[in-house]
């Protein structure tokens, strides 16, 4: 489900076939992935970290989005710093898109956060929380 990227308005922001119908979604885990994948957990983004090389690529700015990539032997995964929509009524972009990534666990900190796999040019954490309105990036695994 594609999400508009651009602009500063909320027009378009919701993508269609919303999994977040209501403020907080009931079922976390599974969606917004489709059928037989799965938000990663905290964790998991913690071994990653840890059984993982990290680099970092890119310019780390708003017209040169900056990376993240994790290698293990020859396997690899990126991240793009994409930043995200704001929650509220807005719907707006964040500032920080090409500046920083935020992608979406499947574990809630409480009914109105959850983690998220966070990273700029200086570091990661698979630590970080936010509220669940906001427009995070995911990223499904089976």
């Amino acid at each position: 489900m594609a999400w508009n990227i651009t602009g500063a308005s909320a027009a378009g922001a919701t993508p269609g076939g919303s999994w977040n119908t209501s403020t907080y979604p009931s079922n976390w885990n599974t969606h917004p992935c489709p059928e037989g994948y799965r938000l990663p957990t905290k964790d998991e983004f913690q071994t990653l970290i840890n059984s993982s090389t990290v680099s970092r690529g890119g310019g780390w700015s708003s017209s040169d989005y900056g990376y993240i990539k994790f290698t293990s032997g020859s396997n690899s995964v990126e991240f793009l710093a994409v930043g995200c929509r704001l929650n509220g009524s807005s719907g707006t972009l964040s500032s920080s898109a090409g500046a920083v990534g935020d992608y979406w666990s499947s574990v809630a900190r409480s009914s109105n956060n959850a983690y998220t796999l966070y990273f700029s040019s200086s570091g990661v954490n698979p630590q970080e929380y936010w509220d669940k309105q906001y427009g995070q990036s995911v990223r499904c695994v089976r």
